[in-house]
């Protein structure tokens, strides 16, 4: 394509005079309140880099009831959550007091894995599920974990990542409301607007695990079959070349039967249609298993199994998240595919964070039509296309005005985000954001700067394998996790949320009244609508 057609394509990203609503003051002041959690997945390892078979730490609390440290698919495998701030260093603080917390609180043996592809894995028999204790809830928990291992199998579960939660704020979506003069009540408009920016996310997001992923290569442990494109690099490695993100390929957490049944984002009665449909239609392939082997037959057990590189979200105690997001809209997304820089203590950095926060709000500007069948196909062939060979010299893409090559398509989106830097700029009274957008363009001109070249090169120049180059890395980090300095009344409030988690559990489970199956039932009934029609599940 010309040069000029590619300009053509970069005016359509600024369209909705984007400009003229960046200089309006309201609108920068409003920037100060954006909300961010982070949410971060962790497998516990020997220090030999072997997964540990150990118990979830009784001192960590209960995995049930702790609100910040609880386990995802296993019972080795961590997950650090921050609650949601407008402070971006108080929740790096806050995630770095929960690393400190744990790694003083586990095993001295035992080290967290830095990276998103899985350690040493041994048989699946020995991996075990996360335990949540006898109650109700607890159980509900392990069985809907046990049909994930039925359908997918351990090993993919055991990839880990880190999920961003990003919010605009409501003084934010008024000036959009009103600057747009949308017709929509303003509850309507902000569901509307997060669909409308998820929809950018999946067209653009490529650039996440081309700039930021960091898992070229995974252990031979992790490979069930010899059924696969990835290349040996010695006796336990096996890698791709120019990979940015396995984690992110179909080598990784993905789902053949969800790919069955897409999801629309064009708007919030779309998707929460498609959704309701994959958590009332039986699958053919799920039907065979036993009744203690899943939730239930459907191709979604839950919400949270749909996968994906982002979701919207709401949080309620009252609702499921389907029916609550259908009565009271999106609060926030969950941007899940970053990987785990093994390279970064945390394994995502504020400077990082910096630049997602500039994404998202463009993602939020930016002109963002429906997604069509058509374009939907493109978008994960160019998914993949990335994970798997993101970094090879003149690796074109697919678009919807032809294959374009990936360095022209990166620089174009970088450079339309540019108003949205300057308007942070503006807002913080820095140049930091501005010349972060140009240290992230960089990388398309030279691949060999990005997380994922850097992981192979170390590996290669150390003859090291995936094992040894990650366990290195993790031991050091561990170090700097224990040495960490916080605040002694920040320990102490950790210390007393682990000790009232095991107390709240421990009381869970002696005051449960119904039976397991009768609360399963409730669970499986779904109210798929607004109107209040029910399905069982």
């Amino acid at each position: 394509m010309k040069s000029t057609e590619v300009k053509n394509i970069e005016v359509k990203h600024s369209e909705i005079n984007m400009i003229s609503f960046l200089n309006k003051e309201d609108v920068r002041t409003s920037l100060i309140d954006i909300r961010r959690g982070i949410e971060r997945e962790l497998v516990r390892t020997t220090s030999q880099g072997l997964y540990s078979e150990q118990p979830h730490p009784k001192p960590l609390g209960s995995a049930l009831i702790h609100p910040y440290i609880t386990t995802d698919f296993a019972e080795a495998q961590l997950e650090l959550v921050t609650p949601a701030m407008n402070d971006r260093q108080a929740t790096f603080e806050m995630l770095g007091s929960l690393h400190h917390f744990v790694a003083t609180h586990m095993p001295s043996n035992e080290t967290m894995w830095g990276a998103s592809m899985p350690p040493v894995l041994p048989n699946e028999e020995a991996i075990t599920i996360a335990d949540y204790g006898t109650s109700n809830a607890g159980k509900l928990k392990m069985r809907y974990r046990h049909g994930l291992a039925n359908r997918y199998g351990k090993r993919m579960q055991l990839i880990s990542g880190i999920h961003y939660n990003f919010s605009l704020p409501e003084s934010f979506w008024k000036a959009l409301h009103s600057h747009t003069q949308s017709p929509l009540s303003l509850s309507e408009f902000i569901a509307e607007r997060y669909f409308h920016l998820i929809r950018n996310v999946i067209r653009h997001g490529w650039v996440i695990p081309y700039l930021f992923g960091a898992s070229p290569a995974v252990d031979h442990s992790y490979i069930a079959s010899n059924e696969h494109e990835l290349e040996k690099l010695d006796d336990d490695t096996f890698y791709l070349p120019w990979a940015t993100s396995l984690r992110l390929s179909n080598m990784g957490y993905s789902s053949s039967e969800q790919s069955s049944y897409p999801m629309s984002f064009n708007n919030k009665q779309e998707y929460l249609i498609d959704l309701c449909r994959a958590l009332t239609k039986p699958s053919e392939r799920y039907t065979h298993l036993n009744a203690d082997k899943q939730l239930n037959a459907s191709v979604l057990q839950l919400e949270n199994e749909l996968y994906g590189s982002v979701r919207p979200k709401i949080v309620s105690e009252e609702q499921r998240p389907l029916m609550a997001m259908c009565h009271h809209g999106v609060q926030y997304i969950e941007l899940r595919s970053l990987d785990n820089n093994p390279y970064l203590p945390l394994g995502i950095s504020e400077e990082q964070s910096h630049f997602l926060d500039l994404f998202l709000t463009y993602s939020a500007l930016a002109s963002s039509s429906d997604i069509t069948d058509e374009e939907r196909a493109l978008i994960v062939r160019r998914q993949e296309l990335v994970a798997t060979q993101g970094r090879k010299p003149g690796l074109m893409l697919p678009t919807l005005q032809g294959e374009l090559p990936l360095t022209e398509l990166g620089e174009e989106l970088l450079t339309a985000m540019k108003p949205v830097a300057d308007m942070f700029d503006s807002a913080f009274a820095t140049d930091f954001y501005a010349e972060n957008v140009e240290r992230e363009k960089a990388k398309f001109s030279n691949s060999d700067l990005t997380p994922s070249a850097k992981v192979l090169a170390d590996m290669n120049k150390g003859h090291l394998s995936h094992t040894a180059f990650v366990q290195q890395l993790s031991n050091v980090h561990m170090k700097e996790h224990v040495g960490r300095q916080i605040d002694p009344e920040e320990m102490e409030k950790l210390i007393k949320l682990a000790a009232e988690s095991q107390l709240a559990q421990a009381q869970m489970e002696a005051q449960q009244e119904a039976s397991f199956e009768e609360f399963i039932q409730q669970k499986n009934r779904l109210q798929c609508d607004c109107e209040h029609q029910e399905a069982a599940v």
